[in-house]
């Protein structure tokens, strides 16, 4: 698996920018500050290789249901991601307190109203 070569077929999805990926230390910040209902954030950054990105209006809509309500809490889980092809990949959108974070962290330009995305794989 290439993270390289990843990258380079995200970036050509329209709809997909600012693609980068996480330092290790970077993705343990990441765990302090994110949200702990937020378990798709938890599953990216457990993953052996982190990206984030933005993505606009131009690229589809999430495959499966963002917000779940289990026991009465608002969980947000991991979704499938099947443009990358690699082992155990899996996104999620981060909360406002993290893609704060990342956008200065990585110098990420904000178009519009883009948002961050992670994708975590093996």
């Amino acid at each position: 698996m290439n993270v390289s070569k990843i990258i380079q077929d995200l970036e050509k999805i329209e709809g997909l920018s600012n693609i980068k990926l996480l330092k290790k230390e970077d993705k343990q910040n990441i765990i302090g500050l994110e949200d702990k209902n937020n378990i798709g954030v938890i599953e990216c950054i457990k993953r052996n290789h982190t990206l984030v990105l933005t993505h606009d209006e131009r690229f589809r809509e999430p495959i499966s249901k963002t917000v779940m309500n289990k026991n009465k809490k608002i969980i947000f889980p991991s979704i499938e991601f099947p443009e990358v092809r690699a082992k155990n990949v899996v996104s999620s959108s981060p909360s406002e307190k993290v893609h704060n974070l990342l956008v200065k962290k990585y110098n990420i330009k904000i178009i519009n109203n883009d948002a961050t995305l992670l994708i975590g794989f093996d």
